[in-house]
């Protein structure tokens, strides 16, 4: 996934809005004879070329550069999203310097250029993080690789139990569910947009074989729309029942003690599974840019963690 092109955008933009103030005052203020409303046209016209701009450095092409497009609107959301959190860092770090309420500890705090909470701006197409060892469900704030800056304020990492990983893959198998997610990868894929539902799984935990005390769960399947360009595959608990033995696969891994990392990392006291899946992908041509959670404060999260990859596989 390229995270330049959104970077881009964001950057100069600010940079048009720093020259248009130029013939003002030290306070900022605008010169008498300036023309807001001129200003803010010129400012939408140079916005569309600069989008487009992005979406072509990012990939998209054809139809997706359409402004009635779903690509379109969707990176265009994504963008203005990301634009007005910048901004509204940078009028944070410049209230954090007026009140003297800086800690010591954030070389970025006060530092406008920062545009708090991304501490800092990226434009490599992979950038590296630092991924040391953790103990088991202790959260950590992620960093980068070269200088051990914060990539932002709610993105961390954890430590997980040893035995997290093949609990989990155990249950996929032991379900059957793990056959139909290679199946449907490799043999019988859904079309983009579609969407399968199975309900006769049956849970690897229960303890009875007289099949009229058996219980089905219901999973289902989705495929992302063809602007994802990929094979990717949601598989999603789809009924209360999945989803209750879901969560005992989780505890049997030793989920809460990653629950009570984060929930420490973040302060929160009262953490729960929205829901539980599999993601399963083999192939990607390009990085579709989106966002799961907004405007949450670190409330909501998703987590992910790497269950079955092929040796020498690439960054899919």
């Amino acid at each position: 996934m390229k995270s330049a092109p959104l970077l881009l955008l964001a950057v100069s933009a600010a940079s048009w809005l720093v020259q248009a103030d130029g013939g003002g005052d030290a306070l900022g203020n605008p010169p008498p004879d300036f023309d807001r409303q001129a200003a803010l046209d010129h400012y939408s016209s140079m916005s569309r070329e600069l989008l487009r701009s992005a979406m072509i450095a990012a990939g998209f092409d054809g139809e997706d550069l359409e402004p009635d497009s779903d690509a379109y609107l969707d990176f265009a959301s994504l963008a203005l999203t990301g634009e007005k959190r910048r901004l509204l860092g940078i009028r944070e770090a410049l209230r954090e310097k007026q009140e003297g309420t800086c800690s010591t500890d954030d070389p970025t705090c006060g530092d406008p250029a920062s545009g708090r909470p991304v501490a800092k701006t990226k434009m490599g197409e992979f950038e590296k993080f630092l991924t040391p060892d953790l103990e088991a469900g202790y959260a950590d704030i992620i960093k980068f690789e070269d200088d051990g800056k914060v990539v932002h304020d709610y993105a961390a990492r954890v430590g997980l139990p040893e035995h997290f990983v093949p609990t989990l893959r155990k249950y996929a198998e032991d379900m059957g569910l793990w056959k139909i997610m290679k199946t449907m990868l490799y043999e019988d894929p859904l079309e983009p947009g579609g969407a399968r539902w199975f309900n006769q799984f049956h849970s690897p935990y229960q303890t009875t074989d007289d099949p009229a005390q058996l219980r089905n769960f219901t999973w289902n399947v989705e495929r992302p729309a063809k602007k994802w360009k990929s094979d990717m595959h949601w598989f999603n608990t789809a009924d209360e029942l999945s989803h209750e033995d879901s969560l005992r696969a989780l505890a049997r891994g030793g989920f809460d003690s990653v629950l009570q990392g984060i929930g420490k990392r973040f302060g929160l006291e009262t953490l729960h599974v929205d829901s539980f899946g599999f993601v399963a992908v083999t192939n990607c041509q390009r990085g579709f840019l989106h966002t799961d959670w907004e405007d949450v404060g670190g409330g909501a999260f998703n987590f992910l963690v790497g269950i079955y990859s092929p040796e020498d596989s690439g960054p899919e």
